[in-house]
């Protein structure tokens, strides 16, 4: 049945089909994940909308859009993080932490359940990025060498340390959360701590860490205390270990929901939506309670009163019914757009250039669409900008050259509903480098979020003072919902390679999430047009209402102008979505060698069942 070229396979692999973790100001939602246990701490399934009250500073808001979020439902994967704090815990606890850590794995990873574990030994350092492979990450814990805990000669050098260590920790754990602010959905951090880890930390700075966390969504877990306990198991995974004896108190006989201690941890906790995972000498069994936790969320989406950008609100969730406990984050904020121009002359200058009526494109640009939750899409901007207008000055004996970049997703009335800006440096070590760096243009990547709608997108670049591109484009992002079939918008590429796991360093690149299927990355071109000498790549995402009707996809090319077909690839079926998720990425290479010069369009069509089909087209050019 699958008779076009596939370079990626038609595997399902994670898509950013899930809440944004970053809810900016243009979007106008606001998501909150919440975890509602009953009186013995188990999981509340059968809530609805009606049940739930939100108020944002104090004010009730009328909740738009609710689900529960489980792991056959979630088009996301969950992402959790081992958190190893070197400088808190003796050597023996540090690894009976990472033994039990090891069970924790085994029982909860996997394609949806991803993972990567994180060291402190006063500096944050990332031992191994986001995997399901339970074997890798076993095996980097236990290459995990730990030092003693320092000691010092008198009680003041020890009480500098324990200062120094513990403002350390909480900068570390503050910075981890602003690496995962780019990875979609709630992320759980279970940060293993020794009993002296926060007990010097200054309110104001835990204060911060509990608002960067909110920022991107990141529920901080602490373990602390640990002692050990005589256990029959022996196996490699076994672990005497548990919850100390020394430091903050943990409630006894009180559901976990419901922890009302005063102590640092219990307030990282409560202000993330997290727990303290004390109290008991089965770790191992408290850390599986995050595991099931992890597939038990209610997502509540509401449209915030106007707020300036960069402005944290403070957050309360209740469940309108006897018995039950609900968790949930303590605050959001809107996030500046990454703007790295804001309300500068240069930003005011291109902001002119936008709005007039030149032209000059010196750039083409592609911007596919990819939907992050069913009310917010990711815009992926790819571009190739002429390279003969930046102006290049000697600096230290290099040839350095600046361009800046403004994009503004305007709507049909005129109002801003995104925009970003950048600036990209170039350097050279003298004019041969230069001149062969010239014979191609410039790529450009950027990705920003936008609410579904019918846009014009305009971006204006200028160089050493100088205005010299603009490129616009029609931006349209249908309305989607997850009980119907949808179609991303289609990416096309000249390039593809191989990709790795998605790592924590990763969500610091600007230019977006990466377009990857079957373990293949595509990289996205701004040019649509193509020699018959080059190889062509498309990258799309189907979003299938469920497992019940198998999706399918059929591929064709047609002449632009009169839609006369020129190349059929049949129909292909795609594989099941993993774990019960509702996105496919999908990758394949087009057939343009065996096509004549001209314009034409791509056509994926998507079936599921007999009535429920999408369909999307992309225009190209062969030369």
């Amino acid at each position: 049945m699958k008779t076009f070229a596939v370079f990626f396979g038609l595997a399902c692999i994670t898509a950013d089909a899930q809440q944004a973790p970053v809810f900016q100001s243009e979007t106008k939602v606001v998501l909150v994940d919440a975890i509602v246990t009953g009186k013995k701490g188990e999981f509340v399934r059968d809530l609805t909308a009606k049940d739930f009250r939100v108020w944002e500073d104090g004010k009730e808001q009328t909740i738009k859009s609710f689900s529960l979020e489980t792991d056959s439902s979630a088009a996301e994967p969950r992402r959790l993080v081992l958190f190893f704090d070197d400088t808190g815990m003796s050597v023996a606890d540090q690894g009976r932490s990472l033994q039990a850590a090891a069970t924790f794995v085994d029982a909860n990873t996997g394609p949806n359940r991803l993972m990567a574990v994180v060291t402190f030994d006063g500096g944050l350092r990332v031992v191994q990025a986001f995997t399901g492979n339970a074997v890798r990450l076993k095996a980097v814990m236990r290459d995990v060498r730990f030092s003693a805990s320092p000691t010092t000669s008198s009680p003041l050098d020890r009480g500098q340390a324990a200062a120094t260590s513990a403002r350390g920790l909480i900068q570390s754990v503050g910075n981890l959360a602003r690496n995962l602010n780019a990875v979609p959905g709630r992320k759980i951090v279970v940060l293993f701590a020794g009993a002296t880890s926060f007990t010097t930390a200054p309110p104001a700075e835990i204060a911060d860490l509990v608002q960067i966390c909110n920022r991107s969504d990141v529920a901080v877990y602490p373990v602390v205390q640990i002692v050990q306990a005589a256990v029959q198991d022996t196996s490699e995974n076994s672990l005497p270990i548990g919850v100390a004896r020394r430091g903050v108190r943990a409630p006894t006989n009180t559901a976990p929901d419901t922890q009302a201690d005063d102590s640092i941890p219990f307030a990282i906790a409560r202000g993330t939506g997290g727990l303290v995972l004390s109290g008991s000498n089965d770790l191992r069994a408290q850390l599986q309670k995050i595991g099931a936790e992890q597939s038990q969320s209610y997502v509540l989406g509401y449209t915030p009163p106007d707020s300036k950008e960069g402005v944290c609100h403070t957050l309360r969730v209740k469940v309108d019914r006897s018995g039950n406990a609900v968790r949930s984050r303590s605050s959001y904020c809107t996030a500046k757009p990454q703007d790295l121009l804001a309300e500068s002359r240069v930003e005011k200058d291109l902001e002119k250039q936008a709005a007039g009526q030149a032209a000059g494109a010196a750039a083409s640009i592609q911007a596919p669409f990819f939907y992050a939750a069913p009310n917010v899409a990711r815009v992926h901007v790819a571009m190739e900008i002429a390279t003969d207008a930046l102006k290049f000055e000697s600096q230290k004996g290099r040839l350095h050259a600046e361009m800046n970049i403004l994009g503004i997703a305007s709507a049909s009335d005129g109002g801003v509903a995104a925009r970003f800006s950048d600036i990209v440096k170039q350097d050279f070590e003298g004019e041969q480098d230069l001149d062969k760096w010239k014979r191609k243009p410039l790529h450009y990547e950027k990705e920003f979020k936008i609410v579904p709608g019918q846009y014009n997108l305009t971006v204006v670049f200028s160089s050493g003072g100088a205005s010299f591109g603009k490129v616009h484009v029609p931006l349209m992002v249908p309305a989607y919902e997850r009980s119907q079939l949808a179609i991303s918008g289609l990416a096309l590429g000249r390039e593809v390679r191989p990709a790795s796991d998605l790592g924590l360093e990763a969500s610091l690149i600007d230019d977006g999430t990466p377009l990857i299927a079957g373990g293949t990355q595509l990289i996205p071109t701004g040019s649509n047009v193509f020699a018959k000498s080059e190889q062509a790549f498309c990258y799309f995402e189907v979003y299938t209402p469920g497992a019940a009707d198998p999706a399918t996809i059929r591929l064709r090319i047609v002449e632009a102008n009169t839609g006369a077909p020129k190349w059929d690839g049949g129909a292909a079926m795609l594989d099941p979505p993993a774990g019960g998720k509702f996105s496919v990425p999908v990758g394949l290479s087009i057939p343009i060698a065996s096509l004549p010069s001209g314009a034409y369009q791509l056509e994926v069509t998507a079936t599921a069942g007999a009535t429920n089909t999408a369909k999307r087209m992309v225009g190209f050019e062969i030369k």
